[in-house]
């Protein structure tokens, strides 16, 4: 049950002490302190704006300045918060990788303007997910709070690929939107990360002509399926079912029309894990739905082929190449890699690119490689005990299969914005499963929750307060 101040202060109190000593506190003694409120109403507003910095052009620079800023506010709250064995060894990573740049530097292995670019990846990114995590942590932000944030992006999602689906069907082309920064700066260097384009072309064969696919609010078409794993398992989450479908819509719209492979294969295996850790029903749905897919598997198997292989095959010729030269040239630093990205001679694309696990041994070596590897597992398996100890959290689980899937043929350089949501997420999560641990029984049907930031918005909006 949830009360209101009105219906508080509209009921007596008891007067006697035994019966003041089981009643609950009031919203004033539960409210949390300043720090959380504005914590709150900042992380939920960042996530669910993202249609704003995608239009303004600035989103590369809002995820990080904004991450690394709870973590700042965050340190001046006095509960203390231990960091996971998998959080330290992320860290440890970031730090060979930064000792990588600094030898290939030093010895001319790597460019300087490449290394300041995967510098930049190193904190925006990698470091950017500790923090955010860490801060979510601290400032004890509510599970729902983020859950309902990343729902407002999956419908923000939904609007724009029915818009833009509709605007092809009747135009015969793609609508065309760009950002104001670069309307404003049109020879904005690295344009690809302030550009506000909804789709773009690309030839699945080099004979035929270019198809669409959908970017969404992402830099591109890869990056919006993966982020949409996380809107998908963020929604099934959500408590309102009204959010809760139009979110799922959103987001299996956007990894069906972005088609990226490792994505859509991404959101199934998320998808069953989900079902079968998080009740006893899913995984009665899932064994009954077996031998049907038993009988079916030789048809799934073949056309599953035919997409991955056949599908774009001049796309994945590209990359089989990309990863064997990524290799060849890995093999002359296995140690300690080339600290950054390199030029490749088969196609227009960066070495060591395309590909989180190439990506590490040409950049970070052997070591780098393995550290980053302890890490992953680490973080696998206290979210899988997380899960363990609360199935009701087992989206998060399966959005990190689904983004340890979509990393074999991608990679998290400049993905601040999918990093910054699913750190804040998992962060919460933990709060969560703290919160039901020392919540007396009781407690469960009276505890009193401080205003939501949308509720506290809708307040302000009504001239309520």
């Amino acid at each position: 049950m949830r009360l209101s101040p009105e219906d508080i202060s509209s009921k007596a109190l008891p007067n006697s002490a035994a019966a003041s000593a089981w009643m609950p506190p009031t919203r004033m003694e539960r409210s949390p302190s300043a720090l959380t409120d504005r914590a709150e109403k900042l992380v939920f507003w960042t996530i669910a704006l993202v249609p704003l910095w995608w239009i303004l052009g600035i989103q590369v620079f809002v995820y990080p300045v904004v991450g690394w800023y709870l973590l700042y506010r965050s340190l001046q709250s006095p509960r203390p918060v231990t960091l996971p064995f998998g959080w330290q060894m992320w860290c440890l990573y970031a730090g060979v990788w930064l000792v990588a740049i600094g030898i290939n530097l030093w010895t001319g292995g790597a460019e300087l303007g490449r290394s300041v670019t995967a510098t930049g990846s190193i904190t925006g990114v990698w470091l950017l997910t500790v923090a955010v995590w860490y801060a979510m942590r601290r400032l004890k932000v509510r599970y729902r709070v983020i859950v309902r944030a990343i729902c407002i992006v999956g419908i923000c999602q939904l609007a724009v690929a029915v818009f833009g689906e509709i605007y092809k069907q009747l135009t015969g082309s793609i609508p065309e939107t760009q950002s104001l920064l670069i309307t404003l700066v049109p020879s904005m260097p690295a344009d690809i990360f302030f550009e506000a384009r909804l789709y773009n072309y690309e030839q699945l064969d080099w004979d035929a002509d270019p198809v669409t696919r959908l970017r969404s609010f992402y830099y591109w078409a890869p990056l919006a399926g993966t982020m949409s794993i996380f809107v998908c398992m963020g929604s099934w989450a959500e408590r309102d079912r009204l959010f809760r479908w139009l979110g799922i819509a959103g987001g299996l719209i956007t990894i069906l029309l972005a088609a990226g492979r490792a994505a859509q294969v991404g959101i199934v295996l998320a998808a069953f894990i989900t079902l079968w850790l998080g009740s006893r029903n899913g995984r009665q749905t899932l064994l009954w739905c077996s031998p049907l897919l038993g009988i079916a598997s030789p048809l799934i198997f073949s056309k599953l082929y035919d997409y991955f292989f056949n599908y774009r095959s001049d796309s994945t010729a590209g990359r089989l190449a990309l990863y064997q030269e990524t290799f060849q040239a890995f093999t002359h630093s296995p140690w300690i890699g080339f600290g950054a990205q390199g030029r490749s001679q088969v196609l227009d694309v960066p070495l060591g690119s395309h590909s989180q696990l190439y990506s590490t041994l040409y950049q970070t070596g052997l070591i780098g490689c393995f550290v980053l590897s302890v890490a992953w597992v680490a973080v696998s398996f206290s979210v899988y005990r997380l899960v363990r100890q609360q199935p009701s959290l087992s989206p998060t689980l399966g959005a990190w299969a689904g983004l340890s899937l979509a990393m074999l043929t991608g990679e998290l350089a400049a993905a601040s914005v999918t990093v910054f949501v699913f750190a804040a997420w998992l962060g919460c999560a933990w709060n969560w499963t703290e919160q039901q641990a020392q919540q007396v029984p009781w407690s469960a049907a009276t505890i009193i929750e401080p205003f939501t930031p949308w509720e506290s918005f809708g307040h302000w909006w009504g001239g309520r307060g």
